[in-house]
């Protein structure tokens, strides 16, 4: 049997692999849930993101988890969702420059991508 990992990445509107994505965690309008098994892409499907309340970075990390995200990868994430995933054992990968969840997680894939690391973390809250 094949594992497959579930990879979340934030997206404007209505996401989708091709939909353009969010440069923030928190702001987006939804997250587009990729699954990747065998070195591709297997399906993609959408978690529409809630309004952004004081507390809502970290019941987004709840709500990801639930659906069994097992990694994220973001342009912009603040401290407290950064560390519900830690908490929750979910890796998040930095990635400013794919234009599309289908294009990080391509890039993903190929090993291209890094941590997300404290010079990437998002401070204007």
């Amino acid at each position: 049997m094949t594992d497959t990992l579930r990879i979340a990445v934030p997206t404007e509107g209505e996401g989708g692999a091709d939909a353009p994505r969010s440069a923030h965690f928190g702001h987006s309008g939804s997250f587009t849930l990729v699954d990747v098994a065998d070195g591709a892409i297997v399906s993609v499907s959408v978690l529409e993101n809630g309004p952004h309340d004081h507390g809502a970075c970290g019941s987004i990390v709840d709500r990801l988890a639930a659906v069994g995200v097992g990694a994220v990868i973001a342009g912009g994430m603040g401290g407290g969702p950064r560390a519900g995933f830690a908490a929750a054992g979910i890796p998040v990968f930095f990635d400013a420059d794919a234009p599309t969840p289908g294009a990080a997680v391509t890039a993903y894939l190929g090993g291209t991508q890094e941590t997300f690391g404290d010079d990437h973390q998002c401070r204007g809250h």
